[in-house]
Protein backbone atom coordinates (compact mmCIF):
# COMPACT_ATOMS: atom_id res chain seq x y z
CA UNK A 1 0.00 0.00 0.00
CA UNK A 2 1.27 3.14 -1.16
CA UNK A 3 1.89 6.01 1.58
CA UNK A 4 -1.02 8.23 0.98
CA UNK A 5 -3.68 5.35 0.77
CA UNK A 6 -2.41 4.71 4.34
CA UNK A 7 -2.67 8.12 5.19
CA UNK A 8 -5.91 8.43 3.47
CA UNK A 9 -7.20 5.36 5.35
CA UNK A 10 -5.64 6.04 8.39
CA UNK A 11 -7.67 10.04 8.25
CA UNK A 12 -10.52 7.87 7.89
CA UNK A 13 -10.56 5.64 10.98
CA UNK A 14 -9.09 8.70 13.08
CA UNK A 15 -12.60 10.47 11.89
CA UNK A 16 -14.57 7.23 12.42
CA UNK A 17 -13.21 7.37 15.93
CA UNK A 18 -13.60 10.65 16.59
CA UNK A 19 -17.36 10.28 15.78
CA UNK A 20 -18.00 7.34 17.91
CA UNK A 21 -16.58 9.12 20.80
CA UNK A 22 -18.44 12.48 20.53
CA UNK A 23 -21.95 10.19 19.80
CA UNK A 24 -20.80 8.37 23.07
CA UNK A 25 -20.20 11.25 25.14
CA UNK A 26 -23.65 13.17 23.99
CA UNK A 27 -25.37 9.90 25.01
CA UNK A 28 -23.46 9.29 28.62
CA UNK A 29 -24.55 13.20 29.08
CA UNK A 30 -28.13 12.87 27.95
CA UNK A 31 -28.32 9.57 30.66
CA UNK A 32 -26.86 11.60 33.05
CA UNK A 33 -29.25 14.54 32.42
CA UNK A 34 -31.89 11.68 32.81
CA UNK A 35 -31.07 10.19 36.13
CA UNK A 36 -30.79 13.76 37.81
CA UNK A 37 -34.23 14.89 36.89
CA UNK A 38 -35.77 11.06 37.59
CA UNK A 39 -33.63 11.44 40.92
CA UNK A 40 -35.21 14.85 41.32
CA UNK A 41 -38.78 14.12 41.18
CA UNK A 42 -38.49 10.84 43.15
CA UNK A 43 -37.29 13.18 45.68
CA UNK A 44 -40.34 15.39 45.39
CA UNK A 45 -42.59 12.37 45.16
CA UNK A 46 -43.70 12.29 41.75
CA UNK A 47 -45.33 9.20 41.31
CA UNK A 48 -44.63 9.19 37.33
CA UNK A 49 -41.19 7.99 38.33
CA UNK A 50 -42.37 4.66 39.16
CA UNK A 51 -40.69 1.65 36.74
CA UNK A 52 -41.30 -2.18 36.23
CA UNK A 53 -38.43 -3.10 37.59
CA UNK A 54 -39.26 -1.60 41.16
CA UNK A 55 -41.07 -3.73 43.95
CA UNK A 56 -43.93 -2.79 46.25
CA UNK A 57 -41.52 -2.84 49.07
CA UNK A 58 -39.51 -0.31 47.50
CA UNK A 59 -42.43 1.68 46.64
CA UNK A 60 -43.49 1.79 49.63
CA UNK A 61 -40.01 3.14 51.25
CA UNK A 62 -39.29 5.87 48.36
CA UNK A 63 -43.20 7.18 48.47
CA UNK A 64 -43.88 6.44 52.31
CA UNK A 65 -46.87 4.31 51.64
CA UNK A 66 -47.37 1.39 53.47
CA UNK A 67 -46.80 -2.09 51.73
CA UNK A 68 -49.76 -3.47 52.98
CA UNK A 69 -51.76 -0.42 51.85
CA UNK A 70 -50.90 -0.91 48.33
CA UNK A 71 -51.17 -4.62 48.03
CA UNK A 72 -54.71 -3.96 49.18
CA UNK A 73 -55.19 -1.66 47.00
CA UNK A 74 -54.17 -3.65 44.14
CA UNK A 75 -55.82 -6.67 45.07
CA UNK A 76 -52.66 -8.62 45.49
CA UNK A 77 -52.33 -11.42 48.00
CA UNK A 78 -49.47 -10.52 50.02
CA UNK A 79 -47.79 -14.11 50.68
CA UNK A 80 -43.84 -13.63 51.13
CA UNK A 81 -42.98 -14.42 47.59
CA UNK A 82 -44.13 -11.37 46.34
CA UNK A 83 -42.62 -9.39 48.86
CA UNK A 84 -39.09 -8.93 46.82
CA UNK A 85 -40.77 -9.39 42.93
CA UNK A 86 -40.87 -6.63 40.42
CA UNK A 87 -44.17 -5.30 39.58
CA UNK A 88 -43.02 -6.12 35.98
CA UNK A 89 -43.50 -10.13 37.67
CA UNK A 90 -46.65 -9.25 39.24
CA UNK A 91 -48.01 -7.97 36.40
CA UNK A 92 -47.42 -11.41 34.80
CA UNK A 93 -48.06 -13.52 37.24
CA UNK A 94 -52.00 -11.62 38.00
CA UNK A 95 -52.39 -11.48 34.42
CA UNK A 96 -52.52 -7.65 34.29
CA UNK A 97 -51.29 -4.86 32.17
CA UNK A 98 -47.63 -3.51 33.09
CA UNK A 99 -49.28 0.10 32.56
CA UNK A 100 -52.64 -0.47 34.19
CA UNK A 101 -50.61 -1.84 37.32
CA UNK A 102 -48.25 1.21 37.24
CA UNK A 103 -51.55 3.06 37.37
CA UNK A 104 -52.98 1.53 39.72
CA UNK A 105 -50.19 2.34 42.01
CA UNK A 106 -50.15 5.57 40.90
CA UNK A 107 -53.73 6.29 42.00
CA UNK A 108 -53.01 3.79 45.16
CA UNK A 109 -50.24 6.63 46.30
CA UNK A 110 -52.39 9.62 45.45
CA UNK A 111 -55.32 8.36 47.16
CA UNK A 112 -53.19 7.56 50.35
CA UNK A 113 -51.19 10.81 50.02
CA UNK A 114 -54.99 12.68 50.10
CA UNK A 115 -56.47 10.50 52.56
CA UNK A 116 -53.15 10.98 55.22
CA UNK A 117 -51.72 14.95 54.59
CA UNK A 118 -48.53 15.21 55.82
CA UNK A 119 -47.00 18.53 56.97
CA UNK A 120 -43.22 17.37 55.97
CA UNK A 121 -42.59 17.64 52.17
CA UNK A 122 -41.25 14.60 50.17
CA UNK A 123 -38.13 16.33 49.57
CA UNK A 124 -37.42 16.51 53.28
CA UNK A 125 -38.17 13.39 53.85
CA UNK A 126 -35.82 11.99 51.47
CA UNK A 127 -32.97 13.90 52.57
CA UNK A 128 -33.43 13.12 55.75
CA UNK A 129 -32.61 9.12 55.06
CA UNK A 130 -36.74 8.58 55.53
CA UNK A 131 -37.20 7.66 52.33
CA UNK A 132 -33.90 6.03 51.15
CA UNK A 133 -34.02 2.37 50.61
CA UNK A 134 -32.78 -0.22 53.05
CA UNK A 135 -30.21 -1.53 51.27
CA UNK A 136 -29.31 -4.16 54.14
CA UNK A 137 -32.89 -5.58 53.14
CA UNK A 138 -34.32 -5.04 56.03
CA UNK A 139 -37.77 -4.94 57.23
CA UNK A 140 -39.81 -1.26 57.30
Amino acid sequence: MSTRTRVIVTGVLLCLALGATIFCAVQTVRAIQDFQQTRTLTAEGDVRTISPWMTIHYISRVYHVPEGYLYESLQIVYPQQTNRTSIRSLAVRYNRSLDRLISDIQTAIKTYRYQHPSHRSYASLYSNGLLAPDWRGGKT
